[in-house]
């Protein structure tokens, strides 16, 4: 949006002392004129300033990773389709306990793959606002090696805890809500260190025992839209980045 240039007596000269004396003023600034303004309405090192949403590289990656195979599927995979895609690349248990019968050799990257698969647009834009909310400050923190290393690794083990519990099922575990459990519990303790949860006697068990109880509510209600909570693996992830994140912190490089 521009606005019209006109013509305007210039300012008044601050620099007079109000005495009379013309002597220089040190404590005294001088604005710049309304022209000068106009020709310059922009910082002189515009690159410095950060953009609104500046996410670190493997946010975004992330991000890309569980936002485009739903979008694809949406628009693109029939029901049919779809519900092979999910008993192909999610997790079903009942492949590993024997008992039933292993699909193939995609089946193998299940306990990864998972990750990348969600069953509604609600469920798919829940993980993707909280790995917007804990994932990008976890990773300026801890590096993003390390990060990467801590989501697969919550990953699997909250896959790992849901079979623990429920080694015959055949329904399939899809989500990035296990890794993403993690990075919440990385994010506590990060708060902590820092000082934002106060120095309380408990420190930050509250809040983990309050994220705990409301994953176990939600297992037994379903989610908003009518699903299916894998209560287990959102808890098996949670307690995973706690158990995960001193070993990684100590034994990788910060990158």
């Amino acid at each position: 949006m521009m606005s019209k240039k006109t013509s305007q007596p210039d300012p008044p000269d601050d620099t007079k002392n109000t005495d009379g004396d013309d002597n220089d003023n040190g404590n005294i600034i001088r604005m710049p004129s309304q022209d000068k303004w106009r020709k310059h309405p922009e910082p002189e090192n515009a690159q410095a300033v950060p953009p609104m949403i500046n996410l670190p590289p493997v946010t975004k990656i992330l991000l890309a990773l569980i936002l485009i195979p739903h979008i694809g599927i949406t628009l693109f995979a029939d029901p049919v389709t779809t519900y092979h895609i999910y008993m192909q690349f999610g997790f079903v248990p009942a492949y590993y306990s024997g008992a039933t019968a292993f699909p193939g050799i995609f089946a193998l990257t299940a306990p990864l793959s998972y990750v990348f698969l969600h069953g509604s647009w609600l469920h798919v834009g829940m993980n993707a606002l909280m790995l917007l909310a804990f994932g990008s400050g976890v990773e300026r923190w801890m590096g993003g090696r390390r990060y990467t290393v801590l989501f697969a690794g919550c990953s699997l083990l909250a896959v790992a805890t849901h079979f623990a519990l429920a080694p015959f099922s055949l329904n399939p575990v899809i989500g990035a809500s296990g890794g993403i459990s993690g990075l919440f519990a990385a994010a506590l303790v990060m708060l902590y260190r820092q000082g934002y949860l106060g120095a309380g006697r408990y420190g930050i068990l509250p809040f983990a025992l309050l994220w705990i109880v409301i994953s176990a509510i939600f297992g037994f209600t379903g989610g908003p839209d009518g699903s299916a909570i894998a209560w287990s693996a959102h808890i098996g992830g949670f307690l995973a980045g706690f158990i995960l994140l001193k070993p990684i912190m100590n034994k990788m490089r910060k990158v």
